[in-house]
């Protein structure tokens, strides 16, 4: 009731929802769609709940510098003189049973970040209200510290000794508490404990089919408002795979409504991430780059993404055994890559050997058929292993004819992404014996080597996926072929494999936790970084996906076709 309420009395560049929901809760689950929610948490690890929390510290030093710089001293002051440093909303974090914030913290660190939100959050115009079945929590420090600065105290019904261990009410106030024999009854103190402000009353109860048409009208009045006026909204479901839709990149550059140019790319790219952009500080659209998002990371912010440009080795392989994972990360590379540039900018060749009628088997033909050819890309799209040798030999005469251009003629030609699947399961594309006791590539795999070893700097890009280590060294060889892709992409493996693969055993601990959510880990070899995620899935799961990812992708073509009338 708090969410609906406050959404209706402020607009969404007025007020900023932050929602946490303990690791069990979907109690938040219909704010999702809310306007005013920039970050909506749901079934959230404590680790995960905790970088909430240093998203909101982070944003309170942001605007303490916004003031320093305009010489105002809090909040108020600088909306008063006309908030000459931009528009801040207020914030308010609400946290349904917070005492899971405290759970493995053994630095402390939840207790610091909400000692510091209590002491300082409200001069930043931050707020926040703590939901749980009592005051305190095992492993809170500073306890009496963070109560003491939150002025507003709600208790509704408790047990006895829950009632006589209460330190935040006096003893009037917990004779009011005692008399909550019912659901909905409550006692409220607005004057942080004074046990003479005490007042009693009854909560509202909204319905789910109220609350849904509040919710409704609130995002037909959303409509109406301009973009920059909503959030960049966040969901993350700690049990479930994320939705295409939700990556606030992703939807910043839909909202768009027309390609941006290469420099409006670059901007977007540097700009800082409190602004909305992606904090890539050496993104030169000289280079022609692109940006592919994977899934989201196990952050309040974070996209798990991989940066093409014109340089060796800038190819990618995405190998493990979870498919619906790996060709939900396909299609997702498939759609970033087509809201980067205008068609004529990017070009397609998808071979798909997935295996027919299994539960992935569509997803990349729906993204072809229904992202790409609407909205104007040169695309080719092939399930038949026959075509491969076509395929390869097209992109070779096409290698060969960008090695004798100069270096203008080569900036102006399209860059051209490749994404082939399970090229093992195509026989004239096995390595072969040799006469040494090893393996070789076979005449087509050695065109497919030339491509991966020569095309990247020429604006041909490989991304290729296998079911295992195994299969894929198959096709490429894992010490002189592997080497030529600097993006790859692992799910759960062995530790051998991981080994081959990732250069160390990561890759073989990432579903410690359990089998949900499925976890990934994207490698950049040149920079030696690593990101644990959880990846986009063509299968839907958990209580966030109300559209499978087929139907996300449809979502996405029908707004990219729109935008092609306008070329």
């Amino acid at each position: 009731m708090v969410n609906t309420r406050a959404a209706f009395d402020n607009s969404p560049d007025e007020l900023r929802l932050y929602l946490i929901d303990g690791k069990d809760g979907v109690e938040f689950q219909p704010y999702r769609h809310l306007p005013h929610a920039e970050v909506v948490s749901l079934r959230s690890s404590p680790e995960l709940s905790r970088s909430v929390l240093a998203k909101l510290i982070a944003e309170k030093e942001r605007r303490n510098n916004i003031f320093a710089q305009v010489g105002v001293n809090d909040y108020t002051s600088y909306r008063v003189n006309g908030e000459t440093g931009g528009k801040l909303p207020r914030i308010l974090l609400l946290v349904d049973e917070y005492q899971e914030l405290f759970e493995g913290d053994k630095d402390g660190i939840a207790s610091n970040y909400l000692l510091q939100l209590s002491q300082q959050g409200r001069s930043a115009g931050i707020h926040m209200l703590l939901a749980s079945q009592r005051f305190g929590a095992a492993g809170m420090l500073n306890q009496t510290g963070i109560f003491g600065n939150i002025h507003l105290r709600l208790a509704m019904k408790m047990t006895k000794a829950d009632v006589e261990s209460l330190v935040e009410f006096g003893r009037r106030g917990k004779a009011l508490i005692a008399t909550c024999d019912l659901p909905g009854k409550i006692v409220v103190n607005d004057k942080g404990g004074d046990d003479a402000a005490n007042v009693t009353g009854k909560v509202a109860y909204l319905y789910p089919t109220h609350r849904d048409e509040l919710l409704q009208t609130l995002n037909d009045k959303a409509e109406t408002l301009p973009d920059d006026s909503l959030p960049r909204r966040v969901v993350f479901d700690g049990k479930a795979q994320p939705n295409l839709i939700d990556n606030p990149y992703l939807t910043s550059l839909l909202r768009r409504h027309t390609w941006p140019t290469a420099q409006e790319l670059e901007d977007f790219a540097r700009d800082a991430v409190e602004t909305g952009g992606l904090g890539i500080v050496d993104w030169f659209y000289a280079e022609h780059p692109r940006v592919v998002w994977l899934g989201q990371q196990f952050n309040v912010r974070g996209q798990a993404m991989m940066v093409f440009r014109r340089r060796v080795s800038e190819n990618a392989l995405i190998v493990g055994s979870a498919n619906a994972a790996r060709y939900g990360m396909l299609a997702a590379s498939i759609v970033s890559l087509s809201i980067n540039t205008k068609p004529v900018e990017t070009q397609f060749v998808i071979l798909d050997r997935s295996i027919s009628g299994s539960l992935w088997s569509g997803v990349l033909q729906v993204a072809y058929a229904s992202v790409l050819l609407p909205a104007g890309f040169v695309a080719e799209f092939s399930r038949e292993s026959a075509k491969i040798e076509d395929i390869l030999n097209t992109l070779i005469s096409e290698l060969d004819k960008r090695r004798d251009m100069n270096e203008d003629d080569l900036a102006s030609v399209p860059s051209i992404f490749v994404v082939m699947t399970e090229l093992d399961r195509i026989e004239a594309m096995r390595r072969k014996p040799d006469a040494y006791g090893g393996l070789a590539d076979s005449p087509l795999g050695e065109k497919l080597r030339r491509l991966y070893f020569e095309g990247s700097p020429l604006g041909i890009h490989l991304l290729l996926s296998f079911s295992g280590v195994r299969p894929m060294v198959n096709v490429i060889d894992e010490r002189r072929g592997l080497v030529n892709f600097r993006h790859r992409v692992a799910l759960q493996m062995s530790e051998d494999e991981s080994h081959t693969f990732a250069r160390n055993r990561k890759a073989s601990q990432l579903q410690l936790e359990g089998p949900l959510p499925i976890c990934a880990l994207y490698l950049d070899l040149e920079s030696d970084k690593s990101i644990r995620f959880k990846p986009y899935s063509s299968e839907s799961s958990g209580v966030t996906q109300d559209e499978s990812l087929v139907d996300q992708l449809l979502i996405i073509g029908n707004e990219l076709a729109g935008r092609s009338d306008s070329l």
